[in-house]
């Protein structure tokens, strides 16, 4: 066992005798660690684990010498791997044996050579070092070679070092990792200016396709605001690296850097799993951004018609209609929104909002009214708090833009339920229709303050004696409360309802009804007595 003294003919080995056996043979240890370091490259992921492997059964205590025989310079060691392996070591003829059939140096070779090497150094130094060659060799791939493969290894090379290698804990560990790594790969971004878009591109991409199964997962958790915060700004400044790629000619040099990029963002949406509409972004965008060709439009069309893939739900072939709209196929996207499930409303307002910018107006309304018979379904039964809300601004702004008939806009406010309140109430206000606008109020039980945000002085100058029930209906909210504040505020709104009736020349009406008021609460004295200071009547 290591440690523990054991005896070969006359020599006797304890830990202080390998320290001692370690500085004779430590120029042959050196060499045969220069072996190592060029025969095993940081930057090849099989390479990496097994330096890695090694230098666990070290730090372990997985691997001891078993004997030392000094006429042949030779070391052998136990390595306990799954089962004891046994490795020879010729220091002097920097040669080794091991049964394991691998012709590079296998893991129990490189274990038993840094078992020697850390009697009298730093493995942790050492290994630190050999990884770092990857950075050195990255920049030379990036000056020399422009290719794919060559990107692939800068990033596969960071990202083990800052996320596989140490696999995040909770997702703000994740976000940080993810930021330091880019800011890693942005210092091997080319010099030259033409390659860095379709590089900033690359990477972006390459960066939240390897990331995904660790994101992913966290969106389930308690951490799912903060992992969907995350995702859409760094889409967001995906579309802008997008954005700046696509306003530049396209260098022919390029060709196999878009070709690489497509089939990574079909891998992206096609093939990976769970938040379906963020990689569904994803995919549009490049098809928008980097896909001008008509022909591999249609070839992608008639795939994603013959797609049955279903994921939570959803369809994959969402998309086609996005297709159909780009491609004018406009027999197509208008059959396609007809057969539209409730569930797909968000997909379809999109398309919608997608005609409007490209100036197919008639389109845009025509397929607006497509999605009239879902809306409640969807608000209701589909989308949850605080997305419902902005999804009914959303509605809002795409209506009032394509300019429904009053009567359908009147349906759609009505599907939004108490979201649409103050809408609905700029539409009857509108059509000047004030009794409805109060009724409306009264049904849902508004405050006064959300009332006057929805149009309350309006009406208070057009028609004033239509807010007189409304008014009423306040004040009584609070004398049921009983308590003086409350009475407070109830005297605060009957001012309001004096004004008004005053305004509408109902005088003899409000007398009326203050002393009708006080009457019928003569008993509650705290009330009388604001009333008193409140000087009612007119």
């Amino acid at each position: 066992m290591e440690g523990k003294p054991f005896f070969l003919g006359e020599i006797r080995l304890n830990l202080t005798t390998y320290q001692k056996l370690a500085s004779h043979y430590n120029k042959q240890i050196h060499k045969s660690m220069d072996t190592i370091a060029n025969k095993l490259h940081p930057s090849m992921l099989e390479d990496e684990e097994l330096v890695r492997r090694a230098a666990f059964f070290v730090r372990n205590g997985a691997v001891s010498i078993s004997n030392y025989l000094p006429q042949e310079h030779r070391v052998d060691f136990t390595v306990r791997d799954v089962t004891n392996i046994e490795v020879n070591y010729h220091i002097t003829k920097d040669s080794f044996h091991c049964p394991c059939p691998i012709h590079k140096p296998c893991r129990h070779i490189v274990a038993a050579v840094f078992y020697l090497y850390q009697q009298n150094d730093s493995l942790s130094t050492w290994i630190s070092d050999w990884r770092s060659k990857a950075d050195q060799v990255q920049l030379t791939l990036l000056k020399d070679e422009r290719s794919p493969r060559s990107w692939d290894i800068i990033v596969e090379n960071f990202f083990r070092k800052f996320i596989s290698n140490y696999p995040p804990t909770s997702f703000y560990l994740l976000e940080f990792a993810i930021h330091d790594l880019k800011s890693q790969i942005r210092k091997s971004r080319p010099f030259e200016r033409e390659w860095q878009p379709i590089f900033d591109v690359y990477v972006e991409l390459s960066i939240l396709i390897k990331s995904w199964p660790y994101i992913e997962p966290l969106a389930q958790s308690n951490m799912q605001n903060r992992v969907l915060h995350f995702l859409n700004e760094y889409l967001e400044e995906l579309n802008d690296h997008l954005n700046q790629l696509s306003s530049k000619p396209r260098m022919f040099a390029a060709d196999p850097f878009y070709e690489e990029i497509m089939v990574r963002v079909q891998h992206f949406y096609f093939d990976m799993e769970n938040l379906v509409h963020y990689r569904k972004q994803v995919y549009l965008s490049f098809w928008e951004a980097l896909v001008t060709d008509k022909n591999k439009r249609l070839k992608e069309v008639k795939y994603l018609e013959a797609l049955e893939t279903i994921e939570d739900g959803v369809p994959l072939n969402m998309v086609l209609p996005y297709f159909y709209l780009t491609l004018s196929m406009t027999d197509e996207l208008l059959l396609a929104a007809e057969k539209m499930e409730g569930n797909q409303l968000l997909e379809w307002v999109e398309v919608c909002e997608k005609a409007l910018q490209t100036g197919k107006k008639q389109l845009g309304t025509n397929l607006a009214r497509q999605l009239l018979p879902h809306v409640s379904y969807y608000l209701n039964e589909v989308i949850q708090n605080p997305s419902r809300v902005i999804l009914i601004r959303r509605l809002e702004l795409l209506f009032d833009t394509v300019q429904l008939h009053p009567a359908e806009l009147e349906k759609l406010y009505q599907s939004f339920g108490l979201y649409g309140l103050q809408s609905y109430s700029n539409l009857l206000i509108k059509e000047k229709r004030y009794y409805d606008w109060m009724a409306l109020h009264q049904s849902a039980n508004s405050s006064l303050e959300y009332a006057e945000a929805c149009g309350l002085s309006i009406i208070k100058e057009e028609a004033p004696d239509v807010l007189l029930p409304l008014y009423h209906d306040y004040a009584m909210r609070f004398i049921q409360e009983k308590n003086r504040y409350s009475y407070k505020q109830a005297v605060r709104i009957w001012k309001k309802m004096k004004q008004v009736a005053k305004k509408s020349n109902n005088i003899d009406y409000w007398n009326d009804y203050v002393e009708n008021v006080r009457e019928k609460y003569r008993r509650l004295r705290a009330l009388q007595q604001e009333i008193e200071k409140g000087n009612l009547p007119l």
